[in-house]
């Protein structure tokens, strides 16, 4: 059962939030109540028929309230003006459980995500019209990881998915190799201090954590997977954008030279500047709903 209250949030320096259409709820699975915040655009009935979903997954130690804050309130104002509506979930302690690998297995209690993100999806689709065709996820970090597994272990769940600040972990390697065209879009800078560009071990400044493959493979991955033939490059800034041509469905890259851990035209999540660079030249939000309103 969904509970779903109204709340007014005031997140400082979140510019032009139309806060009415932010609720705050939770949903019991596995024994536990689930916390989420739904941005719901107040025009949504100007726009015909069910609308697109989009999933925003936090990163390892943030929160809905926090990666919300971290785009700048970006994809909320995407929505009014595109009508879609934005799933903000809370990982149970603040770190998603994707199932496999090194970090999964250390966490206590492990917690069945798949399955809170896929009976969230069906319970904000029973109280609002969303296009059950039209579900997509993008995840900063760790999001980006449970983007991924979700995607890749859960067929036919997502259309499409925007990782940023993750490529492809090795142990989703083989499942995201397979199955029918998946949308994909990476964004990922090449002085990212913890999850290397050039593929190797997820690093958080105390041990080396799960494998990640470099950039490049993953695409090769994702241009396989979507029977992609070319690609066609621009560049903005220092940010090399790369869409694959030939593809079943959509798949791109954002390379960010120089670029941290973080949401390009974002705030900043960690202080101190322990996670790079923050570019400033694209606004992942805007670049990430631009390639998922292709479909």
């Amino acid at each position: 059962m969904i509970r779903i209250l109204l709340v007014l949030l005031a997140i400082a320096g979140l510019p032009g939030a139309a806060q009415a259409g932010l609720t705050s709820g939770t949903l019991r699975h596995d024994g536990m109540d689930r916390s989420f915040r739904l941005y719901v655009p107040d025009g949504l009935s100007r726009f015909p028929g069910p609308r697109p979903l989009v999933l925003v997954l936090h990163g390892g130690g943030g929160s809905s309230r926090e990666v919300r804050y971290a785009t700048r309130g970006r994809f909320d104002a995407l929505a009014e003006e595109n009508g879609f509506l934005v799933l903000y979930p809370d990982a149970v302690r603040r770190m998603w459980d994707t199932g496999s690998g090194e970090m999964s297995r250390g966490l206590s209690p492990r917690r069945d995500d798949h399955g809170f993100l896929a009976a969230l999806i069906a319970a904000v689709a029973r109280d609002h019209p969303v296009d059950r065709s039209r579900v997509f996820a993008t995840g900063v970090s760790r999001g980006g990881m449970m983007a991924y597994a979700l995607a890749c272990d859960t067929p036919d769940l997502l259309r499409a998915i925007a990782p940023v600040a993750m490529v492809l972990p090795a142990a989703e390697a083989r499942d995201c190799a397979a199955g029918a065209p998946l949308g994909f879009l990476l964004t990922h800078g090449t002085a990212d201090p913890f999850v290397p560009y050039a593929g190797g071990a997820i690093n958080l400044g105390r041990r080396d954590r799960d494998r990640v493959m470099s950039a490049e493979e993953a695409m090769v991955v994702f241009a396989r997977r979507n029977g992609c033939g070319g690609a066609v490059t621009e560049r903005t800034g220092h940010v090399e954008h790369r869409s694959l041509t030939g593809c079943a469905v959509p798949t791109g890259f954002y390379s960010v030279a120089g670029g941290g851990h973080g949401w390009p035209g974002g705030l900043k999540a960690l202080k101190g500047g322990l996670a790079g660079p923050i570019n400033t030249d694209v606004s992942s939000p805007d670049a990430i709903w631009a390639f998922f309103s292709a479909f």
